[in-house]
């Protein structure tokens, strides 16, 4: 009973308070009078219509004027202002309302006299953990009908007392909506000047000497107003503005500020534990980030002088929360006691691509973070991220441009540099068990940077049967008869060194096929979804205004399909490089597996707005590019063993083998120098012996993976599109003829080798001629035809380095001249001059 007792009394205690800062006053005498009057020719567009904002500041006696006239043009306009609410801190000031009328008619009707002034604690920050204790002083107005004009004043007195009298503001001469009268006056005196900046062609003040001091004042009675482009940068601000500041330089708002920045004399206790034998002093400044960003809550007290001044690092330390000052301050505390430079750092995440060009203050910004040294370099960190990785050379900051380090002698901004563009490496593997039946599907990403930040943070935050929920969702779009075989599951073991975040995903895919109907045509798509939908943006039409693409990154995969049997399809590149982005997709097969790379980079997160139409256009062909369709068409004539090849390959054999054995026995060259008997294999000698001894493998091995006895490989050039069908069926003939021609080719050189016969030699050479020839017209022939070989470049390049090392070893050699000195019939040998024209008698 007593607890309830005590609630109550604190209750009406409050509202007493609270309501003694809430007044009913005369309209102070410094106010310049501003009357609000309507258009001759009104535009009645929208809900309502603002006839006057009227904003006066008295910086002698620490009040703000404010002034609203607006018109209700229908009833929607009514629900939005019939309530008249002004927000202020108790903390330090008090609120005052001089007038609350309506007009209707040409007649006022005061609404003030009678008006019930509640006041309510609203915390509009409570989503960010943020509270700042304010109130909002609230009355409901009565009988509003449309046509009305609202018309009330009000001031606020009293500066936050940290500010030590400074002040700063943001005067705008135009807004986004029409505004019949903008009206703004600063009045100070000779002890307190004010400086200005004019932004966006902002018109010069009219300054004034009256008895109460010096006034500023713009006034604007044009109606312009200015329309933003969708997803036009944070940051990108067009309207007409001054940067008003009572700071000279950034050096009097450090001076102010920094005294509240001081570190404590007394050492607190170190919260983590440190290894003089393993941890480095890098060891010990992460661990100590790490607890500050995931061992103290992010929670804000900012009522008064806490919005701008932090707690006390002890006090943070033991109760485990605190905002971004007061975590800042921990950090710079912590960092400090073990030797390292560290202070609090003010940053802005609005407006920082230009706060350098605004007049010094302290109020443009919103956030805190800490600025180190360590072994010469510099490095910035945001303690309220949880969840990062990374040592000290991949800490990913967000991109806050600017900022002002709060230490003795700051004075000016100091520059923040981005981080690394995050990555996303994915590698997708899907094994299929025949065509048209079903497939596995694995996937291995891999996250970098923020993006493992990111990623980190998801997993911490959802529950593991909705992170598997909403992974085997996204991939139900392409596959809809996808289930998942395995959780989904992380590993996250470099986190303190690379930041690297992997996951792991398992799936099975029933009907992975599809159907054309009428056809016996079947077929499946692969798509590089995550890809997708990183290219993904609102269209935007015509536009005036630059383009937010978003935080630069780089993307990869790969997408492995393993097909029950060897496939063939159409290789074709597709590479697009600008400005903005570069994206690279290509398509490999190698027998039985089909390899589709994809490649993307976002360089820039702004594009200009002449060139967004064709960066939306180039990106909405990129993501018809990614996409891939498999097909198979079932036809008889194209199943079964290729009889054409068994010929083609039983007569190269029969052919080769009779010259092969001419060759053996009539073959031999005088060796004039050389003498019996032959010199043992050594030096040299044995890197070509192991080279040719190994090719008849590679050989078959290349003829079996080639699938030239599968009859689907001379009937499928069809139907994969190619053009010039005769001719690669030609072509693959031919080839196939020369490969067991080749063959015989060589297992007769291996013998000749280990005979030692004195015909090795130019053997030896015609093997490393014929290898670089045969490249070479190979890539001649597939150039004509328009049929590109992306390995052509090396393995020529690999037959010309062997045949210029080889060649003039084997003619010019002692060893081998002392090494193949045999022959098969002394009496019957035969030039090198003579040997064709007996071959062929």
């Amino acid at each position: 009973m007593r607890l309830y007792t005590y609630l109550f009394i604190h209750l009406i205690f409050s509202i007493t308070i609270n309501a003694q800062k809430v007044k009913k006053t005369p309209l102070p005498n410094w106010v310049t009078p501003i009357i609000s009057q309507e258009e001759k020719e009104p535009n009645n567009e929208g809900a309502y219509k603002y006839l006057v904002l009227d904003y006066q500041d008295n910086l002698v006696q620490k009040e703000q004027f404010i002034h609203y006239a607006v018109k209700i043009l229908n009833n929607e306009g009514i629900q939005e202002m019939s309530d008249i609410n002004a927000v202020f801190d108790p903390a330090y000031q008090t609120i005052a309302f001089h007038k609350i009328q309506v007009i209707r008619n040409g007649e006022k009707i005061d609404k003030l006299q009678n008006a019930t002034i509640n006041t309510f604690q609203r915390e509009t920050n409570l989503e960010r953990s943020l509270y700042d204790g304010s109130l909002t002083a609230v009355i409901n107005l009565s009988d509003i009908r449309v046509g009305d004009i609202v018309e009330y004043a009000y001031t606020l007195k009293g500066y936050n007392p940290i500010n030590k009298g400074n002040y700063a503001n943001l005067v705008y001469e135009e807004y986004t909506i029409p505004v019949n009268k903008i009206y703004s006056k600063i009045l100070t005196d000779k002890n307190n000047p004010i400086f200005y900046k004019l932004l966006n062609g902002a018109n010069e003040p009219k300054i004034e000497n009256t008895s109460f001091g010096t006034e500023y004042s713009w006034e604007n009675n044009s109606n312009e107003f200015v329309i933003y482009d969708s997803n036009t940068p944070y940051w990108y601000n067009v309207q007409k503005r001054i940067s008003i500041s009572t700071f000279n330089s950034w050096k009097d708002v450090s001076e102010l500020l920094t005294p509240h920045y001081q570190i404590p004399r007394t050492p607190l206790k170190l919260p983590i534990t440190i290894d003089k034998n393993l941890d480095s002093k890098q060891d010990v400044i992460v661990k100590l980030i790490r607890f500050v960003q995931d061992e103290i809550r992010y929670l804000g007290f900012e009522a008064g002088v806490g919005a701008f001044k932090p707690h006390k690092p002890y006090d943070v330390l033991n109760r485990r929360y605190g905002d971004c000052k007061d975590k800042s301050m921990l950090l710079s505390t912590l960092l400090q006691q073990q030797g390292v430079d560290a202070y609090p750092i003010l940053v802005d995440s609005g407006s920082n691509e230009h706060l350098n060009e605004y007049a010094p203050n302290h109020f443009i910004f919103d956030h805190c973070i800490v600025y180190f040294e360590h072994d010469d370099k510099e490095y910035f960190v945001d303690p309220t991220i949880a969840n990062q990785g990374g040592d000290l050379y991949r800490l990913s900051t967000p991109n806050y441009k600017f900022g002002l380090v709060l230490k003795e002698g700051s004075n000016q901004l100091k520059e923040i540099p981005n981080s690394t563009k995050p990555k996303i490496h994915i590698v997708e593997d899907i094994t299929l068990d025949s065509i048209g039946g079903n497939a596995k599907f694995d996937v291995k990403t891999e996250y970098f940077g923020s993006k493992a930040d990111e990623i980190r943070s998801y997993f911490k935050n959802n529950t593991e049967q909705n992170i598997n929920k909403e992974y085997l969702s996204f991939y139900s779009n392409l596959y809809p008869n996808i289930s998942s075989s395995g959780k989904v599951t992380i590993l996250d073991e470099t986190r303190p060194y690379e930041n690297i975040v992997t996951t792991n995903e398992h799936y099975s895919i029933e009907k992975l096929w599809n159907t054309i109907e009428g056809e016996e045509t079947i077929f499946f798509d692969t798509n590089s979804l995550v890809l997708d939908g990183l290219v993904s943006y609102n269209n935007s039409l015509k536009r005036n205004m630059p383009y937010n693409a978003g935080i630069p990154f780089s993307f990869t995969q790969v997408t492995r399909i393993l097909m029950p049997e060897p496939w063939y399809i159409d290789l074709k590149d597709i590479v697009i490089d600008n400005d903005f982005y570069s994206f690279k997709k290509s398509i490999n097969v190698n027998g039985n597996m089909v390899t589709i790379d994809y490649s993307y980079e976002l360089k820039t997160d702004i594009v200009p707005a002449k060139e967004t139409e064709t960066f939306l256009n180039g990106l909405d062909k990129v993501r018809e590019d990614i996409g891939t369709q498999l097909t198979y068409t079932y036809n008889t004539a194209t199943s079964g063993i290729s009889w054409l090849s068994v010929f083609i390959a039983i007569s190269a054999i029969a052919i080769s083998i009779f010259f092969a054995f001419k060759i053996y026995k009539n073959f031999n060259p005088n060796n004039e120098i050389a003498t019996l008997p032959a010199q043992p294999f050594g030096g040299w000698l044995v890197l070509p012996i192991i080279g040719i001894v190994l090719t008849p493998i590679l050989i078959l091995a290349q003829i079996f993976d080639t699938g030239y006895f599968n009859n689907s490989i001379w009937e499928g050039f069809e139907y994969a599109g190619y053009d010039n069908v005769g001719f690669l069926k030609l072509y693959l003939g031919m080839e196939l003829f020369y490969n067991f021609t080749f063959l015989v080719f060589v297992i007769l050189t291996i013998i000749l080798l280990f005979k030692k016969r004195t015909c090795t030699p130019i053997m030896m050479m015609i093997f490393y001629g014929c290898n670089l020839v045969i490249i070479l017209l190979e890539s001649f022939l597939l150039n004509q035809f328009g049929i590109p070989d992306p390995t052509v470049g090396s393995d020529i390049f690999r037959a010309a380095l062997s045949a210029a090392i080889w060649t003039p070893y084997f003619l010019y050699s002692d060893r081998v001249k002392h090494t193949f000195v045999t022959t098969y019939n002394k009496s019957k040998s035969i030039t090198a001059e003579s040997f064709i024209k007996n071959t062929v008698q």
